[in-house]
């Protein structure tokens, strides 16, 4: 398995991913090519089977993970800590002073981030809807 920054060529790839699995309403091309973001892709093969990344703020010197998306068929395998922790490099490179991610409360991801040494810093209860059911969870990893 390969990690390695998306190209533009990879959209269709993504896109269908993201349609089939994940549906994230998210402009892909756009997020390939800003400047203020890496975006990454994993392949087996020659076949992409997941994406992620970090978006860059000057402002607040913070990176954001661009979502952690793994393929059904290829989570459990170590996929999301490898991109957390290609994530953490190019937020190094970014010279950014903390990480910062989002996970549903529902979702195995939470751990995985908490594995990877991020520590939760706050929730919202209507982020995803006003019922409730799902909490976002905030975490952070700081760069020192």
């Amino acid at each position: 398995m390969n990690i390695r920054k998306a190209k533009f060529n990879d959209l269709k790839a993504i896109e269908d991913l993201n349609n089939k699995y994940f549906h994230e309403e998210r402009d892909f091309g756009e997020t390939i090519e800003n400047k203020n973001n890496c975006f990454l892709v994993a392949e087996e093969g020659n076949k992409i089977i997941g994406f992620s990344g970090i978006r860059f703020f000057k402002w607040n010197n913070t990176s954001q993970i661009i979502d952690i998306f793994v393929h059904p068929n290829h989570r459990g395998k170590g996929y999301a800590s490898r991109f957390i922790n290609r994530i953490k490099a190019e937020a190094k490179k970014f010279k950014a002073r903390t990480i910062i991610a989002e996970a549903p409360s529902l979702n195995n991801v939470l751990a995985v981030y908490i594995k990877n040494g991020f520590r939760v810093c706050g929730f919202n209860d209507r982020y995803y809807s006003n019922s409730a059911k799902e909490i976002a969870i905030f975490l952070s990893f700081d760069m020192n």
